[in-house]
């Protein structure tokens, strides 16, 4: 499901917002039977994980893998899971389908060209970890790593068709091994990729594109020590942190927001000493406003390349299971996640000609409800009368309706229901009515309710006699579907 309307609900003491929000996704990421796959943003329920956007604006919705250490002691489990999904995701290339699972498109773009760690990013790590304050430093000294004196804006991400960066592509460093046509848009991330703010791990972007570039200009001016430390104090306590740079709906300052964060995994609420570190002993060092910058970077490195590499290589082995991985390499991480993934189903803009264009009917024109279509032979030598409905008939303006006012949540687990599938695959989505051996149009009742034929994409609906009722028993259906897989017993809606 992609609802990306439902942040978490606010409470109404504001001071413990930052608190409560990490919280919470943390408890789901770490008591959740399931093994943590996916950054956990979740949705208004708090138990279903949904895609999320990426901080460039033109990004779409995507899942993007939750960054573990690689010697986390579930790795083995998660890596075999990945490459599961690599193998599907290359069969339903080579075979015509639809990969069920919305990658986002930074995760493909790491497919595409799976991180190592290069002799720059060996110096970049080093010299973040020899800029590890000692005991006896003060806890004002200043750190800041020259990759964030470039504006995050002009920074490259994989949602743009051609990079924005003198960034080598792929294609210059292999131009000499005849791979031409591989696209010039395979680079690593950058900070366009980063978790969008107002989503879970959106605070890194946002504390690099609104405090760091502040601090920065600061440093420009060039002023005294003491007023450059004034203002930097300036900054961490200026209230309006949270609204303008988090897209919050309450006032924190950065300095309360980052309050007992350390230099460990972003996205684990405990800040301690089992927490990841982003450099060594990181669960020691606090997050300040002196420090933050390096902080960004340490993060940024770790949510884009050290914490999902393993994932991003176990993906790579099980594509390469079916045809070889470079192949990926021509086409962009947005047409692999559009034609591939159906990313560009948008669902959430359904319009009432979008869902007509999905229905197959097959009825007269004009007709007025289950209109005789042809007559087909049944039983043992019995006669039915196969029907089918009519573009105008009631039914079908109950399912338009609901389907109108619906969720997009509630719209992919009508796809799903009827085709498996949670996004928009090719092929209309065929609408019969529920009719007895003689042709009858049979009511709703306990043992006559809509169903569906996933493998012919047909959707099977009774007669109702109002518009609340269809409405209320086709979505009980559905949720139970959903939960049960199909198996289940009607209690009523």
């Amino acid at each position: 499901a992609c609802n990306l309307a439902c942040l978490p609900p606010q409470s109404s003491d504001t001071s413990m917002e930052p608190e409560r929000e990490r919280a919470e996704a943390g408890t789901f990421a770490s008591t959740n039977e399931k093994l943590p796959l996916w950054i956990p943003d979740l949705d208004a329920s708090r138990t279903v994980v949904i895609p999320t956007p990426r901080a460039s604006t033109r990004s779409t919705p995507g899942v993007y893998p939750r960054p573990l250490s690689p010697n986390d002691p579930r790795m083995t489990a998660i890596t075999a899971k990945f490459r599961f999904m690599g193998r599907m995701f290359a069969g339903a290339m080579r075979d015509g389908f639809m990969f069920p699972l919305p990658l986002s498109c930074s995760f493909l773009g790491l497919v595409q060209n799976c991180p190592t760690t290069s002799a720059y990013q060996r110096s970049v790590s080093a010299q973040a970890h020899m800029a590890v304050e000692q005991p006896s430093q003060k806890k004002n000294s200043r750190s800041r790593s020259p990759s964030l004196d470039r504006d995050a804006s002009d920074e490259y991400s994989c949602e743009e068709n051609t990079p924005t960066t003198g960034t080598k592509s792929f294609t210059d460093v292999h131009r000499s091994t005849g791979t031409n046509l591989i696209r010039s848009c395979v680079q690593s991330l950058g900070s366009l990729d980063l978790p969008r703010p107002g989503f879970l791990g959106g605070e890194v972007f946002a504390v690099e594109h609104h405090v760091c570039k502040e601090l920065d200009r600061i440093d420009a001016m060039n002023l005294r020590e003491d007023e450059t430390e004034k203002r930097y104090l300036q900054v961490a306590a200026n209230r309006n942190f949270a609204r303008e740079s988090l897209a919050k709906s309450y006032d924190c300052s950065f300095e309360e927001y980052f309050e007992n964060r350390t230099f460990v995994d972003p996205f684990d609420p405990t800040q301690g000493p089992d927490a990841t570190p982003l450099c060594p002993d990181g669960h020691r060092r606090e997050v300040n406003i002196f420090n933050v910058r390096e902080w960004v970077e340490l993060a940024k490195q770790f949510i884009l390349r050290d914490g999902v590499v393993e994932q991003v290589k176990a993906f790579r082995l099980g594509v390469n299971d079916f045809f070889p991985i470079e192949y990926l390499r021509l086409f962009s991480p947005s047409e692999l996640q559009r034609d591939v993934c159906g990313g560009s189903d948008r669902v959430e803009d359904w319009t009432e000609d979008d869902i007509r264009k999905l229905l197959k009917l097959d009825g007269a024109k004009g007709a007025t409800e289950a209109l005789v279509a042809v007559a087909a032979i049944g039983g043992e030598g019995g006669a039915s009368l196969s029907r089918r409905f009519g573009a105008s008939s009631p039914t079908i303006g109950y399912l338009i309706k609901t389907l109108l006012e619906s969720t997009t949540t509630q719209r992919r687990q009508f796809l799903n229901f009827v085709t498996s599938v949670p996004i928009v695959t090719p092929g209309m989505i065929e609408v019969s009515p529920i009719v007895s051996p003689s042709g009858a149009f049979m009511p709703m009742r306990d043992n006559c309710l809509p169903r569906a034929n996933t493998c012919a994409r047909r959707l099977y609906l009774p007669k109702f006699e109002s518009y609340e009722k269809f409405s209320s028993v086709l979505w009980s259906v559905i949720r139970e579907e959903s939960r049960f897989k199909g198996f289940y017993e009607w209690r009523g809606s």
